[in-house]
């Protein structure tokens, strides 16, 4: 082990030297006044704002984020086949939809029931709608 210690020569002081308080007179700055420092305060509070509406949004962004790494596959596959995608409960889940939904309609003629004519009980199946009970709009019926 070795044990080393510092001389302290005349160019070496042991202690720090205490220098004398500044005032604004003797450094020739301004002296504070109760606006300037209303203006700083001012000036802090926006910055604390800014810098927690930041925070606030990083945060917000953590559930979106992890919703997109965990239905990456389902949201690409969706995309392939031209669904709809909508997030929710802020990205943790998914709904699906295909649009062609939209373009289904009831029949007119069996009113959505699939066998032609007003009694039921026949098994014969209606002819524009081959017997599902719904039709694609703008099909020829």
């Amino acid at each position: 082990m070795i044990n080393i210690s510092n001389s302290t020569p005349k160019d070496n002081t042991p202690w720090l030297p205490v220098q004398p308080a500044r005032t604004a007179a003797t450094t020739g700055a301004p002296a504070r006044t109760a606006t300037s420092d209303r203006s700083f305060r001012v000036r802090l509070g926006r910055i604390l704002a800014a810098s927690g509406r930041v925070l606030l949004s990083w945060l917000e962004a953590i559930p979106r984020r992890l919703g997109d790494r965990l239905f990456t596959l389902n949201d690409t596959e969706a995309y392939w086949r031209g669904w709809q995608i909508t997030k929710t409960h802020g990205g943790l889940a998914r709904s699906y939809r295909d649009p062609r939904f939209d373009t289904l309609a009831k029949c007119a003629k069996c009113r959505g029931t699939g066998v032609n004519g007003a009694d039921v009980n026949t098994d014969v199946p209606c002819a524009p709608c081959l017997g599902t009970g719904r039709i694609t709009l703008g099909e020829v019926t």
